[in-house]
Parts: structure tokens; sequence; C-alpha cells
């Protein structure tokens, strides 16, 4: 099962596989929501809704089901790992990013991290300490990419 971050949205979406052009990754995503293993938090949604095209802004609110909400628990983890962790968290944004809610839901349901994000190691010029990979790292969560998922389930196109 698989806690995925926004930018696997916009990624998918609007930038690398277009459904207009690649229907069956579509088809692909669908079905990994239908047998229960695409899940995102709520804060997903919101940053789709504020940054994403209007068909995949669509097509979020047609699979609302995938976003799970912020309960006491999930909660109580984005917290303590904002507490653990504050250099996560991009102090110039005005938004609450989805980062640490990525990364609770992943740890209290033992998923995988799916995020394009990559660790401060590998940026040129990281304007804060740590990323997603840098924390899923530090806690034993597995992280990986979309396109790991794909071979994970075996997925060809």
């Amino acid at each position: 099962m698989y806690s995925v971050d926004t930018n696997i949205f916009l990624d998918w979406w609007d930038r690398r596989y277009p459904p207009d052009l690649f229907p069956s990754v579509k088809k692909a995503i669908e079905e990994l929501i239908n047998q229960g293993k695409f899940f995102a938090p709520e804060r997903v949604l919101e940053e789709i809704h504020r940054v994403g095209s209007n068909p995949l802004k669509n097509w979020a609110k047609s699979h609302k089901q995938i976003f799970l909400p912020h309960d006491v628990h999930l909660q109580e983890e984005a917290n303590e790992i904002q507490f653990k962790y504050p250099d996560l968290i991009d102090n110039n944004s005005p938004y609450d990013e989805a980062d640490r809610w990525l990364i609770a839901l992943a740890k209290l349901k033992e998923w995988i991290v799916i995020t394009h994000e990559t660790s401060v190691k590998n940026k040129r010029r990281p304007d804060r300490n740590l990323y997603i990979p840098d924390v899923c790292n530090s806690m034993k969560i597995p992280c990986k990419e979309f396109l790991e998922l794909l071979r994970i389930e075996k997925l060809s196109f």
C-alpha cells in the first residue's frame, strides 16, 4: 500500500503521463485504487486543488475516497514528525505542506511513501536541510519514486 505525495499526482497527470496521451497509466492507477493500494492524506487533496490543473482537480474530486482524513492519530503522528524534524517544513511556504502528513500516514499504516522529492544530498542548492526521503530514511519508512511503484506492481505499458 502507498502514501502518495502531491508531486506524483502533478507529475503523472500534468507533466509526464497525461491521460490523453497515456490512458493506460490512468487505468492502472485506478486499478490500484480499486485494489485499495493507493492513498494520500487529505492535505494532498488540498495541494492538488491549489496547484493542479482543472482536469486533475476534477479527477481528484471524483476519487475523493483515496484522500484520507486527518484523524487524531494522524494529527498526533504528523505533529511528532514536525517536532522531531523541524527542517522538513519549508518556512517560506504560506501553506501547511503535505510532507509530514504523507510520512505520518505511511508510518501509521506501514505503507510505502511515493514521492519525486530527492534527498538533500542530491540537491545542488537545497533551501532546507531535510526532505521527505531524508525523514523516511531516518524513520526507516520505505520511500520510492513513481517508476519504482510501477515496477513493484509489475505494471508495464
